[in-house]
């Protein structure tokens, strides 16, 4: 993990802070009327965690080498954020089934993602 105090930790905590402001009130940037039904109104905050998960990339990978690490690690936390936004939309917009379909599916992959990111890791020798 990035310590906080340094430059990259603050931008991480910054991301983090608007990407959940503007989960919480997308409207601060867009216009557009909020929808009556229920599904649109959770999905106009979704992407919104994009900027949630950027965050949390920044905060725990200090590193972007080796790639593929990197890239398992932009996965798991992109997931987080959308995950994470798709949930705050259902706590302020109300809940719809397929919403919750949604969060499953995120979930797994979110499980797949990690996992991966964990098997890509380097394996501390053993002591014989």
């Amino acid at each position: 993990m990035i310590p906080l105090n340094g430059p990259r930790g603050r931008a991480a905590l910054s991301l983090i802070a608007i990407g959940t402001v503007l989960v919480v009130n997308p409207e601060l940037v867009r216009s557009d009327p909020i929808p009556a039904d229920t599904f649109k109104a959770i999905e106009r905050r979704i992407w919104w965690g994009t900027i949630i998960g950027a965050g949390v990339l920044l905060l725990f990978r200090s590193t972007w080498r080796p790639a593929l690490q990197t890239v398992a690690a932009a996965s798991a936390a992109l997931l987080l954020g959308l995950l994470l936004a798709r949930l705050i939309g259902i706590a302020l917009d109300g809940s719809v089934a397929k919403q919750w379909v949604y969060v499953a599916i995120e979930a797994v992959l979110l499980a797949a993602a990690v996992q991966w990111y964990t098997r890509l890791q380097p394996r501390p020798p053993e002591d014989v």
